[in-house]
């Protein structure tokens, strides 16, 4: 499953199945490769895909070389060129992998400039950057899009992300249903990276318990917990006044080592959905809007009936008056979101 790259999530570049493609039809426009993005899952299924094509079957001590920027020395040009020079010993191609090396912000000289537009038939390049210093406006960057190829890989949004794993567990020969496709993907941020090491995780179980169905249960047992959810049951109890409860199922959270700032960050990101949900008043209009998924946006949509907009609204700001209270060290973490609690327990 490819995720989709549009405006809201991605800058510039096509998906990754549209790189597979493109590598089956055309290689050599994917000889000169930029990636951005944060998902790092695709990131590397990107590598794997010009290592694959590129690189001959135990060639990639000898024919690949990665250089990785993040953690080490600044990105050095010359040093790239240099590798990427070297005549390949068995490969079609020598890979040469740039992580981290912000590229698109790097001040080229016009030789660099040259050498990227006229990449030597002899070689590979990708560069794999996240988003956060990604321009799509240098010399640099338009260097590369003009002679390679740009590949966002943008997080997913909860029903992508949900819909892969259903896919990823079917064809890995187990069975999933969808509370527990969307249970995994919210306790793993929509991380993909993160999912498959959870899935993983559970594999394993399954075979423990001789079983191919990953159940809620299991997931519960193994998974980190699902905020989300947890925020749900929260705001269920403050749909009905239940304050004793809302606070009952926040202290266990607490208790279990949940920190205080991201559960503060989850309620208040579910109050801005809640607005929404309110506001546009349907399940679907909600999946189009947000990226949910139908189980959890029907589930919000029908919650949200225990709350009158003008209350959601009030309950936001509150959520950063709170925010602001405890920054400047006028309010305890802690106290500041049960604050915010009791006061949604009062906004029927």
């Amino acid at each position: 499953m490819a995720f989709k790259t549009d405006k809201k999530r991605s800058k510039a570049g096509i998906d990754i199945r549209a790189f597979e493609d493109l590598m089956a039809k055309d290689p050599d426009k994917a000889r000169l490769v930029l990636v951005h993005g944060d998902e790092n899952y695709l990131a590397e299924q990107v590598i794997s895909c010009m290592e694959d094509y590129w690189v001959a079957p135990g060639a990639r001590d000898m024919d690949m070389n990665v250089i990785d920027t993040r953690f080490s020395e600044k990105f050095d040009m010359e040093k790239l060129i240099d590798s990427a020079m070297c005549v390949p010993w068995m490969s079609k191609a020598r890979l040469v992998v740039v992580k981290g090396a912000d590229i698109t912000s790097y001040q080229a000289t016009d030789r660099d400039l040259e050498f990227l537009k006229d990449l030597p038939s002899s070689c590979a390049i990708l560069f794999w950057d996240q988003d956060a210093k990604f321009k799509a406006t240098t010399s640099v960057y338009k260097a590369i899009a003009a002679s390679g190829t740009v590949v966002a890989t943008p997080i997913g949004d909860e029903n992508e992300v949900a819909e892969w794993i259903k896919s990823k567990v079917s064809s890995d020969g187990y069975r999933i249903d969808d509370r527990c496709a969307v249970s995994i993907a919210g306790r793993c941020q929509n991380s993909l990276m993160t999912v498959s090491h959870e899935l993983e995780k559970l594999y394993l179980y399954c075979e423990a318990k001789n079983t191919r169905v990953l159940s809620y249960e299991m997931i519960e047992d193994c998974c980190p917990p699902d905020l989300t959810a947890v925020v749900f049951d929260i705001m269920d109890s403050c749909g009905t006044g239940s304050a004793d409860k809302a606070l009952s199922t926040l202290s266990r959270l607490l208790s279990a080592g949940e920190p205080v700032a991201r559960l503060r960050t989850t309620v208040v990101g579910y109050l801005r959905k809640l607005i929404i949900a309110k506001d546009l008043g349907s399940q679907d209009a909600l999946c189009a809007e947000t990226g949910m998924h139908p189980y959890p946006a029907g589930k919000m949509i029908r919650q949200v009936r225990n709350f009158p907009m003008e209350r959601l609204i009030k309950l936001y700001i509150d959520g950063a008056h709170y925010d602001s209270e405890f920054k400047h060290g006028n309010i305890d973490e802690r106290v500041a979101l049960e604050l915010l609690i009791i006061a949604a327990c009062g906004a029927r």
